[in-house]
């Protein structure tokens, strides 16, 4: 689809790093967004700052571990501009730690970086369809979705489910008027590392940020992301990898699955 002015996007975790950078692509190309976001703070620092780039910003809160919460959130976009051409499937948080200690870290990354995807596609597709305009859904899993890192064993399955199910939908989607992509990056500036400050019973002040993906790749910024995700739309790209490096790594893993190989990563470079 080609994005143009009069057309909405939704992005979950759109008050920060990708979901804001998505904000502010979405809207120096002309479309009003709707920011959704668990963080009430930030999310009225982002609506501000959109506002102040003169981007038409609606601003949500929602925690899309809750269906409920996702249909408000589907119902709000829907009733404020009449149709949602784009949505961005994009809120996570992420969990450091022995893959082999805490079911309730496992649950939690599951229920944001899982289901919260899940609840998306439920609750504007069928929509986005009924609709007839043109529509994109851009899932955001992760090279975690197509690699398999230590120390983060719960998001690493989620993000492959994301990357599973997405190839799923976008068959299903085939010959209607919504398209879908996947959007596996690597390392970006951004603070997902710092997700636990979300996380119910948390202290977001004794937080400590962690290292993911350190010398594997130079980290892209969130706009440049954002830049590359909109490039795809209108190209309808399903697959959205914009770090070569770590495309070049999924490949070679990939030969070693033929071959019966142990999931050991190359190092680039």
């Amino acid at each position: 689809m080609q994005i143009e002015a009069g057309q909405v996007a939704v992005v979950t975790g759109g008050a920060s790093g990708i979901g804001l950078a998505l904000c502010h692509e979405f809207g120096r190309r002309g479309m009003a967004v709707v920011a959704a976001d668990i963080e009430q703070g930030a999310l009225d620092a982002a609506v501000a700052e959109l506002g102040a780039a003169g981007i038409d910003a609606l601003g949500v809160i929602c925690d899309v571990r809750s269906s409920e919460a996702v249909d408000a959130l589907a119902d709000t976009a829907f009733e404020w501009k009449g149709h949602v051409n784009v949505l961005c499937n994009n809120a996570g948080v992420v969990h450091f730690g022995d893959a082999f200690e805490s079911l309730d870290d496992w649950k939690w990354v599951i229920d944001v970086d899982m289901w919260g995807v899940v609840h998306g596609a439920l609750s504007f597709v069928p929509r986005m369809k009924e609709s007839g305009q043109p529509g994109h859904v851009v899932n955001t899993a992760s090279t975690a979705g197509l690699l398999g890192f230590a120390t983060i064993a719960s998001y690493t399955a989620a993000k492959h489910a994301v990357v599973g199910m997405s190839q799923s939908m976008w068959h299903e989607l085939q010959n209607t008027n919504v398209s879908m992509s996947v959007l596996c990056p690597g390392v970006v500036s951004t603070n997902i590392n710092t997700s636990h400050r979300n996380k119910p019973g948390v202290d977001p002040d004794s937080v400590e940020k962690e290292t993911f993906g350190a010398g594997y790749d130079e980290a892209l910024t969130p706009a440049e992301v954002a830049t590359f995700v909109a490039e795809g739309i209108e190209a309808d790209r399903f697959w959205m990898l914009p770090h070569p490096r770590y495309a070049d790594m999924a490949l070679t893993l990939a030969e070693g699955r033929v071959n019966g190989g142990p999931p050991v990563l190359p190092r680039p470079d």
